[in-house]
């Protein structure tokens, strides 16, 4: 690429008009369809829905959990973390915490209680809301552990608060709480307050002063729309989760260009269950369902997601890469048995899916032209935390080989060092909370552009490739550099392969931990009779000859330098319960690097072959 290409601007359409934050767009869909679906909830193991909100149910609701907030003393500039899965606890708080002010913090629902601690010393938050009594302990936890005090609400089921009542009483009871700590000393411990109980209680202070409610509406106009929203922390995958502020007029102006991206109406149904802590849940998918007037699927357990989409059967499917390959693993798997691989989408999928949508990691390209042949197109995406909407492939012509052109509102260009930078704006994040001295380096030098810390191409038509990422470029002993994610990427197109990690730091060539996709190796087992138990497929010569081949293929479209010399098979494939997976589905090259270090030295050694 010569210098002009490389530093050349691609600007995305103008950013269509959008409110100053998300609740008028709540409050138009409650005056113009009060009565509609805004939301179907699917509790843990259900595949009916056990309730729902209407549009103007769910403006209700944001209203008295606005007011209880409000008599509680929150207001601009309070952080109020939630710890809890997709239930409406969360659409509901996160709206009223904008109401009033305050900055709403995810916490991952696969949070450990270590980076649960982490996260509540960064934030300091007033107010910290569970949903189970397993993260009520986490979070109890943390707080003794960091020194930091917070207020406690908990959405617990009928039997958990029962058992709390009788194991802990003082944890239920404010009165014993602070008889309890006259006795031993101490400051109080809070009491945990009930969600629901607490949502009565500012539905109550409504109905008492009919002014309540217009009043707390009235503040959001007033307020100043670059004001701190939410804080989304950063997977880790690259470092220590950072809390990226997202502003009230960025998270508008990102569910404006998605909607307009996607062309979604009031038509559309999708489905929310990656946690609101996850940046495309809380811009993309809350952002999009505020402003196109979509109904959703509550699904508060994803292990749920395809017997709730059977039985939903949603539009438009918004997912990381992993939902995607599981679908295609279940159609291959018929295709191969003789069954209706259509059939087998539309099982998991439902039957009106009309669009997906993937991000978060590389979606292989086998997956997506498999699914799409079988009437389930999917538009790959590119962003960040920091700039969620960059670039996206357009549902007339999506292309496996690219992220996409711009959105609306991005212009991007090319660094001449290959990095690729976006255009501060609108859709850009205000910076790193409590971290000035990272917020700098996120951004050149005179801060209008900020960094991605990926490098990247621009074709002829101006769609971005990603092709690798600047931190992670091997360096050979030889002196070469190679960048590992498109080689990677490069490797998962093979049927078999779910993940691959390519290595070689320092050493003189590359070699490759790869884990295999299991329905499809036990499918093509049964097909050539080896019902073997899984331990066995990894071992055995004919799947390995069927990887061999996978990396053959790739190797012979590389140049020698950049070839996988060696590579071995690992047990099972990667997790975000095992360390190997962020809880946003990247792969964190260090644990697996670590995990399997004297596997990755036996592949470098001199007289190593293929293992």
């Amino acid at each position: 690429m010569t210098a002009p290409e490389a530093t050349r601007i691609v600007e995305g359409a103008p950013l269509p008009a959008a409110p100053r934050g998300l609740l008028p767009w709540l409050w138009h869909w409650e005056a113009v369809r009060p009565h509609a679906l805004a939301w179907a909830v699917y509790p843990a193991g259900c595949s009916r829905a056990a309730g729902t909100l209407t549009w103007a149910g769910w403006a209700q609701a944001v209203d008295a959990a606005a007011a209880a907030l409000d008599a509680q003393g929150i207001g601009v500039g309070d952080r109020v973390a939630v710890f809890a899965g997709n239930r409406p606890v969360w659409p509901v708080l996160d709206l009223a915490l904008q109401q009033v002010g305050a900055i709403g913090v995810g916490v991952y629902p696969s949070n450990t209680a270590v980076q649960v601690a982490q996260l509540l010393t960064d934030c300091t938050p007033t107010l910290v809301v569970v949903d189970s009594a397993a993260r009520l302990a986490l979070v109890r936890e943390a707080l003794r552990a960091s020194g930091h005090r917070a207020a406690l609400l908990a959405d617990l089921s009928d039997r958990e608060r029962s058992d709390l009542a009788l194991t802990d009483p003082a944890l239920t009871d404010p009165a014993l709480t602070a008889a309890e700590a006259e006795r031993s000393g101490a400051a109080p411990a809070p009491a945990v307050r009930p969600w629901a109980g607490w949502l009565a209680d500012g539905a109550a202070a409504l109905a008492a002063d009919p002014g309540l409610g217009p009043r707390l509406r009235a503040r959001v106009a007033a307020r100043d729309p670059e004001g701190v929203a939410a804080l989304i922390y950063t997977s880790g995958s690259t470092g220590v989760p950072k809390g990226a502020m997202i502003a009230h007029r960025c998270l508008a102006a990102t569910a404006a260009s998605v909607t307009a991206t996607l062309g979604l109406t009031t038509e559309d149904r999708t489905v929310s269950f990656l946690p609101f802590s996850h940046a495309a849940e809380r811009m993309f998918g809350q952002g999009a369902r505020l402003a196109a007037g979509m109904a959703t699927a509550l699904v508060e357990d994803p292990a749920d997601l395809f017997a709730v989409c059977a039985e939903f059967a949603p539009t438009l499917v918004g997912a990381l890469p992993r939902i995607f390959e599981r679908v295609y693993e279940a159609a291959e798997v018929a295709r191969r048995s003789g069954g209706d691989p259509r059939a087998a989408v539309a099982a998991r999928l439902g039957a009106r899916v009309r669009l997906a949508t993937s991000g978060g990691a590389p979606l292989p390209a086998v997956v997506a032209e498999a699914l799409a042949a079988l009437g389930c197109p999917i538009v790959g995406a590119y962003g960040q935390t920091e700039q969620l909407c960059v670039a996206m492939n357009r549902p007339d012509a999506p292309r496996t080989d690219v992220v996409g052109p711009p959105m609306p509102g991005a212009v991007v260009r090319v660094a001449e060092d290959g990095e690729l930078l976006v255009r501060r704006g609108p859709l850009t994040f205000s910076g790193y909370w409590g971290r000035p001295e990272e917020t700098a380096a996120a951004f050149v030098a005179d801060g209008g552009w900020l960094r991605t810390g990926d490098l990247a191409a621009v074709d002829a038509t101006g769609a971005l490739r990603i092709t690798g990422r600047i931190k992670e470029l091997i360096a050979l002993s030889t002196g070469r550099k190679v960048a590992p994610l498109p080689l990677e990427a490069a490797l998962a197109e093979s049927p078999f392969i779910a993940h691959a990690v390519v290595h070689g730091e320092g050493c003189k060539f590359l070699v490759a931990l790869l884990a295999l996709r299991r329905p499809v190796v036990e499918q093509w087992a049964r097909e050539h009779g080896l019902p073997l138990p899984w331990e066995g497929l990894l071992r055995h010569p004919a799947v390995r000859a069927q990887v061999d081949g996978a990396v053959a293929a790739v190797n012979a479209a590389l140049p020698r330098t950049d070839r996988v010399v060696a590579w071995a098979v690992v047990d099972g494939e990667w997790s975000v319960a095992t360390g190997e997976l962020t809880p946003t589905l990247k792969v964190v090259r260090s644990v697996v690097e670590a995990r399997h270090a004297a596997l990755l030295a036996s592949l470098h050694l001199p007289h190593s072959s293929v293992a």
